[in-house]
């Protein structure tokens, strides 16, 4: 029985095969992202990899992710700069009209936080909706714009389980500085996204799946599992 249980078919061989491809998806996003104007197709490569290869079990992680990286490229490099320079310029006014502290200048706080949230629900979705859909830029993001106030519940456990696994990191990073065994802030560095990607897909792909078109009569497409 023990031996079932171990073998290359039983739960804990499967087990360790996805925390082995978590974390070699894991350590090729983080070298992709190196370059910043990569981290939209990175991140969507990421993704892509993760839920077709490690959770829906089609073809091998890392040529998934290449696939991916590669076919999204084009458009991730300018969405990446656009992001980026919008994400600066909301904080910076947050920032500003946060510490004037009037009446009009709290107003507009309020205006940019909400803005902030609404980026930051943006960026969460952008990434699965571009390893998903092969479609014009336009309605693309319009798409993910919809779907940060459409599906609101899951935007905000999305934005609270990437905020979590963010802050831990940085907590990490920052205790380090400190020690001298670094050990275990690598092993989280090389570990935690991956889950997060991978524990993600159960409240993205749900949101995903209604704005796909019917499923074709005999399709087997891996994303209509």
């Amino acid at each position: 029985m023990l031996g079932g249980f171990f073998s290359s078919d039983g739960p804990m061989y499967q087990f360790l095969d996805k925390i082995g491809h978590l974390i070699l998806l894991n350590v090729i996003w983080l070298l992709c992202c190196l370059p910043v104007i990569t981290i939209v197709p990175s991140t969507t490569a990421f993704y892509y990899a993760t839920i077709k290869s490690i959770r829906r079990g089609h073809g091998y992680a890392y040529r998934e992710f290449f696939t991916s990286f590669k076919n999204n490229l084009a458009r991730g490099i300018p969405l990446s700069l656009v992001l980026a320079a919008l994400g600066l310029l909301l904080t910076f006014n947050f920032k500003v009209a946060w510490r004037a502290q009037t009446k009009e200048s709290m107003a507009f706080a309020i205006l940019y936080l909400v803005l902030l949230f609404f980026y930051a629900g943006f960026m969460i979705y952008i990434c699965p909706v571009l390893s998903r859909f092969s479609i014009r830029m336009r309605p693309l993001v319009r798409m993910a714009a919809v779907m940060v106030f459409r599906h609101l519940p899951v935007t905000i456990l999305l934005m609270a389980g990437t905020g979590a696994c963010g802050l831990f990191l940085y907590s990490a990073v920052a205790a380090s500085q400190s020690e001298t065994d670094t050990s275990p802030m690598l092993a989280m560095l090389f570990l935690l996204p991956g889950i997060w990607c991978f524990a993600s897909t159960y409240l993205v792909e749900p949101v995903l799946k209604k704005y796909m078109p019917p499923k074709p009569e005999g399709d087997k497409s891996w994303y209509y599992e």
